[in-house]
């Protein structure tokens, strides 16, 4: 069986069918903005701090 490779993204298809590369990537920017919009505001815009983890033994 023949298949095409996208030329945006690189994916591999079958005869006929059209890749969903641009239609993914709208779906992926819509559903970012509304988990940034569904996430409390805090007023806490620090970085996390990272603490060295000890183990016994070691």
């Amino acid at each position: 069986m023949k298949y095409r490779v996208c030329p945006k993204c690189g994916a591999h298809l079958d005869h006929g069918e059209p890749c969903d590369c641009e239609d993914r990537t709208e779906q992926e920017v819509a559903q970012g903005a509304a988990d940034t919009a569904a996430q409390p505001a805090t007023g806490d815009d620090r970085e996390p701090v990272l603490m060295p983890v000890l183990m016994p033994g070691a």
